[in-house]
């Protein structure tokens, strides 16, 4: 085949069409000039050249060769209904188009024709109805879906006159679709603007599946190109799989940019030409939570459960019964038997404790550690025996509590402690000796502070808490002489890791134990809601800690802690347990392959972190280790929403296997009350056709959070090379590229893991 003369011989200019998208050009360009002469301020150039810009898009898209190809490659219609989608529709809208083709008509056509219909009750109800985001919503998901199903895409590729509706179903529902995000003027939203990152993003992973579809077919879903698509040197299946990766990344660059700008804008309370605040003031700390603190929520105000929460006597039983049932699990683990999946301690702790905990600590924040079972017998102990030590100065830092968490993720695979409920009893009881041991020795919560290699990982992923421990009125904490909130008094011990409630800065370090709620006589600290991840942008001093990003312990930690979520998960996918069973036969021992796959996934995965700290976004002040610790926070996120992801699927799909175990246990105690173990659930794992769907929602909301968080950090490193004006969009951009690809990069390995098959572990085998 001759490329270039089909490449021109593939231009079909059709007279109808050419001459009415003109026509339509002409008639709001006539309008935008009466309005410009107008409102010059509101009808400027921008609107034109974005309304000509987005016909300009929808006539490539059916005049074009790429109509042509269309029909031969499913790479390229699948770039047509990209174009008739997600290009097109917003840069019509961009334009605000209904008061210049109004004002653009003759005014006899728009005030006696027109002027009728747009008055009449009955069509302003129905515009309202069309123009919901609801409407729009649905438009876009389910015809996406529909045409894509291989009956329907066969038929509008065989006849002409259904491509044509096929084409139109797309360009509609994509105006509907991106009505509510760009907001034409003046039409006014039913739905607040900060809903828009969640409505672009559950869109998001409607198209993703679709994609995720086409790209992981093991052969071509569409038949009619099996026998075009060799014309151009490609198979069916390779020109899928093209197909799938245009919808897939270009399409989610277009959903989530326009959310990371929306998001910015209405958590900062400022539009995009507004100047960049330099500000971060506590204990709201910045721009981020300015909307927010006009709704503060105070959970301890509530009756009920506020005043349970608030109480030491509540909070000190809800130890004790996670005491009992720790015990419980040990027991059970000692005495019970050796097969992880019938044992209490095989199927709690690893699969249950640990699934509601990450659930936990996102939802509700550190709630994990308020009902630590650990703090129960140090603090009855603590009666009779007080400790005379303070923590070594050398060793007050994150490293053991870093190496403690490697260690973990290496041994956990090493010597498959999820498949040992004997070797897990074993840890537990050792865990709460050396807790016990520690905290009788040295004072304050030395343990949970220093060493605890659970605590840092829960008061870790507690940042994208919507609540936090903070005070009520810093106006209180003025005239305070006594500090009792660090200090304690005969109430309440006060803070154990040392944080000064009027100094203090999100959710790190922070057992929300909440001896400092019972110690503050003024009754001045709270339970209080928060923009979720606003602490991150903090780069002040904070209490305890100090400036963060200049803490390299705690920046290690956290990224030991990034990269262990992806590199837990990639663990127990079956590509990587085929790769690693290669490396056995090679190597001849399972404890060299383990120990390199799990070193050899954690290094590449943390490439993007030391990438980002080489060539990301930084002020020229800042050095190797600062942007580290930038990089390390900006795509923490991403982190947070892999664990989540990775451990609720574990939790869905082996939720029923907790009641067996206990059924059992409570027969070998002679007690039938609870009925006979039906082990059938304990086996065959059953994959909801939602959960997948929702682990992508997940980890979309944590691309989402990092992307925000880059162009807020590149803003900050351009604002100063502006003298106090807002930074230029394309500055902007430039200095976010890396660290988007970056959270990119983790993102789409985080999908990866998501649609592999996963071992599941602690269950039986079918």
């Amino acid at each position: 085949m001759n490329t270039p003369a089909t490449l021109w011989s593939a231009w079909h200019v059709l007279a109808p069409f050419t001459f009415v998208a003109c026509t339509i050009l002409i008639v709001y360009w006539r309008g935008w000039w009466r309005l410009h002469r107008a409102l010059p301020m509101r009808w400027g150039w921008r609107r034109g050249i974005f309304f000509s810009l987005g016909m300009v898009a929808l006539w490539t898209a059916l005049q074009s060769p790429i109509d042509v190809f269309a029909s031969w490659l499913l790479a390229a219609h699948m770039t047509q209904h990209f174009m008739l989608t997600m290009i097109a529709p917003p840069l019509l809208l961009l334009g605000w188009p209904m008061a210049p083709l109004l004002a653009g008509v003759p005014r006899w056509f728009s005030r006696d024709t027109l002027g009728p219909i747009l008055a009449w009750s009955s069509a302003q109800k129905f515009a309202r109805r069309v123009t919901h985001p609801v409407t729009g919503w649905l438009a876009m998901v389910l015809l996406t879906w529909t045409w894509h199903l291989p009956v329907l895409y066969q038929f509008a590729l065989e006849v002409p006159a259904w491509h044509l509706v096929e084409h139109m179903c797309f360009l509609w529902a994509g105006i509907l679709f991106w009505w509510y995000v760009v907001a034409p003027y003046p039409w006014r939203s039913p739905w607040p603007r900060i809903a828009v990152p969640l409505y672009l993003l559950t869109a998001d992973v409607a198209n993703t599946i679709v994609a995720a579809i086409l790209a992981f077919a093991s052969s071509a879903i569409y038949p009619w190109y099996e026998s075009t698509a060799p014309t151009f040197g490609v198979s069916a299946l390779t020109d899928q799989q093209q197909a799938a990766v245009i919808m897939w990344v270009p399409g989610q660059l277009v959903y989530l940019i326009p959310a990371v700008v929306i998001l910015f804008n209405a958590l900062t309370g400022t539009r995009s030409t507004r100047r960049h605040s330099e500000a971060i003031s506590l204990p709201q700390y910045s721009n981020f939570n300015r909307r927010a603190r006009l709704h503060v929520f105070d959970v301890l105000g509530l009756p009920v459960l506020g005043a349970a929460l608030k109480s030491a006597r509540v909070r000190s039983a809800m130890r004790w019964l996670m005491l009992l049932g720790a015990l419980v699990i040990v027991a059970d683990g000692l005495l019970g038997p050796r097969e992880a999946s019938t044992n209490i301690a095989g199927t709690w702790t690893w699969t249950h404790w640990r699934g509601l905990t990450a659930i936990a600590l996102v939802a509700g924040g550190n709630l994990a550690c308020m009902t630590c079972p650990l703090i129960a017998p140090r603090t009855f102990l603590r009666r009779w025996i007080k400790p005379h030590y303070r923590w070594p100065r050398a060793l007050g830092t994150k490293w053991l509590a870093a190496l403690l968490i490697v260690a973990w993720l290496l041994s956990y695979e090493i010597w498959s402690l999820w498949d040992s409920s004997f070797a897990t009893a074993w840890i537990i009881a050792g865990y709460f000796v050396t807790v016990t041991v520690v905290d009788l020795l040295f004072e304050g919560a030395t343990f949970c502070k220093w060493l605890c290699p659970i605590g840092q990982y829960q008061m870790a992923l507690s940042v994208a808490s919507p609540l936090e421990v903070r005070l009520r009125s810093s106006n209180v904490c003025a005239n305070c002489q006594t500090q009792d909130c660090l200090r304690g008094n005969a109430s309440a011990p006060g803070c154990g890791t040392g944080l000064f409630m009027p100094k203090k800065v999100g959710n790190l370090d922070c057992t929300f134990c909440l001896d400092c709620v019972t110690a503050c006589p003024h009754d001045n600290i709270g339970l209080l809601t928060r923009v979720p991840s606003v602490d991150i942008v903090h780069s002040g001093w904070r209490s305890s800690i100090g400036v963060l990003t200049k803490r390299v312990d705690f920046m290690v930690l956290l990224a030991v802690i990034a990269v262990g979520a992806f590199a837990n998960a990639i663990a127990m996918t079956e590509p990587m347990l085929e790769l690693t069973q290669q490396w056995e036969r090679w190597m001849g021992s399972n404890f060299q392959a383990v120990t390199l796959m799990v070193c050899a996934s954690m290094f590449a995965i943390a490439l993007p972190l030391v990438v980002v700290a080489m060539i990301g976004p930084r002020s020229k002040s800042d050095n190797f280790q600062t942007r580290f610790g930038h990089a390390t926070l900006l795509l923490f996120p991403l982190s947070i929403a892999m664990w989540l992801a990775h451990l609720g699927f574990h939790l869905v799909t082996g939720f029923r296997s907790a009641l067996p175990p206990l059924q059992r246990a409570a027969q070998d105690l002679s007690v039938d009350a609870l009925g006979a173990p039906q082990w059938s659930a304990n086996c065959c794992a059953v994959v909801p056709p939602w959960l997948l769907p929702a682990q992508l929602c997940v980890l979309g909301a944590g691309l989402l959070a990092c992307l925000s968080l880059v162009w807020w950090r590149a803003q900050r490193c351009v604002a100063p090379i502006t003298d106090g004006q807002f930074p230029s969009m394309l500055a902007v951009a430039w200095r976010a590229s890396v660290g988007m690809l970056a959270a990119l990069s983790w993102w789409a390995l985080g999908v990866w893991i998501a649609l592999q098959p996963m071992q599941m572990r602690g269950l039986l085998a079918p």
